[in-house]
């Protein structure tokens, strides 16, 4: 029977795994967290609210977490926000129309940039200063990188930023879909296994972990960009890949659970002054009576001092939602994804370069008997969403199964 080890239990990996068993292949599957789901990742805060740590919003056009949902049983549940639109404090009475006209002019020219040009310069070319700024700091906000180092490439879908449609979540929590993946896996995966080297060539691969060393005939690679380039590739990898991986961004990123005292109606309210958000929803699972906030991108993080608790981010979310009820600050939890290393590096990438002929990045490409998934290597629209990890997963095991000859 041909063999594969999969590096990381994320969406990515676990996908990848499932459809290698399937096919007949033997899988291991190593994950250096006590945990499966990596950066999905499901939890319960003080009160017993349902809370997620790590990705939380599924949006419009996941035809491959739709398809995965169906397939492991699993539910959607309606949040009663729309993550991508939300209510502006305070209102600079913004016509719909003309944002969305405004986005997709700049989607035009972002797509017509060079391959060097930042966001801040095609934003610039936005006439009326309030549809600027709503550009701005959802762009911010979406990729959790600082505007002035975000890449221009990133605007080209920035009108899906406005999309009205209802966000979802999973039922029980997001990291569902991976709780059951695990589950069908079984005693292939193993946790707390970190893996530092992996040595590959014509005829198979030898993963060095912390629990031992695993010869198999293929290897996926499926951890967050940065935890990649921290493990040694022998022979390594190419100079123009390592080149390219160190030239994305990484975005920083906060969230914070705030119990209430009372029920609150589901609402997305974002502040146009300091660029973050708060919202409510059913989901929680304790009746709407948490506030749920998300800060992306460093200058805000630093600007409601995150590091140093929670205060300053509380009294800034009363300052431009006047009509919550009592918030219970001492028993306010964040979760700061920078801190959460190292296994993470951040929240997830801002992939950029990708040549016009090509659907992802190169940094995905197959290496003899090496794969690579995660969501940096996924479809262009896909990148930092469970969907691109999903369908990265998908494409690798594919890759793989191809490059075996199935499990014959």
């Amino acid at each position: 029977m041909k063999t594969c080890v999969v590096i990381g239990a994320g969406c990515a990996g676990l996908t990848a795994a499932d459809a290698l068993a399937q096919a007949g292949i033997e899988v291991t599957v190593l994950e250096a967290r006590d945990r499966v789901g990596g950066r999905v990742w499901s939890d319960r805060a003080g009160n017993g609210a349902l809370i997620e740590r790590g990705a939380e919003f599924i949006t419009a056009g996941y035809d491959a977490t739709d398809a995965m949902v169906e397939r492991l049983g699993l539910e959607y549940v309606g949040m009663g926000i729309r993550y991508p639109d939300r209510e502006l404090r305070p209102d600079p009475g913004i016509d719909r129309a003309e944002a969305l006209a405004a986005a997709h002019d700049v989607e035009a020219a972002a797509a017509a940039a060079g391959p060097d040009a930042m966001a801040l310069d095609i934003l610039a070319t936005v006439e009326d200063d309030d549809i600027r700024e709503l550009l701005a700091s959802r762009s911010q906000s979406a990729s959790s990188v600082a505007l002035e180092l975000l890449p221009a490439e990133r605007l080209r879908t920035v009108s899906h930023l406005l999309d009205d449609g209802e966000t979802r979540r999973i039922g029980g929590g997001n990291d569902g879909i991976a709780l059951c993946l695990a589950e069908r896996l079984g005693d292939a995966v193993r946790l707390e296994d970190p893996v530092s080297r992996i040595e590959h060539g014509p005829d198979g691969v030898r993963i060095h972990a912390e629990s031992g060393v695993f010869e198999a005939d293929a290897c996926i690679v499926a951890v967050p960009l940065a935890v990649t380039q921290h493990i040694a590739f022998d022979p390594p990898l190419e100079a123009e890949r390592i080149a390219a991986m160190n030239g994305i961004p990484v975005g920083q990123a906060a969230k914070l659970v705030v119990p209430a005292a009372q029920a609150i109606p589901p609402a997305a309210i974002m502040s146009t002054a300091d660029r973050f958000w708060a919202y409510t929803t059913p989901c929680d699972e304790v009746g709407g009576t948490v506030v749920g906030s998300w800060i992306g991108g460093a200058p805000v993080m630093d600007l409601l001092d995150v590091d140093a608790g929670p205060a300053t981010w509380v009294d800034r979310i009363r300052g431009f939602w006047t009509e919550l009820p009592a918030l219970d600050e001492n028993a306010a939890e964040t979760t700061i994804w920078r801190h959460d290393n190292p296994w993470t590096g951040g929240t997830y990438s801002a992939v950029t370069g990708i040549p016009d002929d090509r659907e992802r990045h190169p940094i995905g490409d197959q290496l003899g008997r090496v794969a690579f998934a995660g969501e940096h290597t996924a479809p262009r629209d896909w990148t930092a969403t469970i969907e691109g990890a999903i369908r990265s997963g998908q494409r690798a095991a594919d890759e793989i199964i191809t490059t075996l000859g199935g499990a014959a």
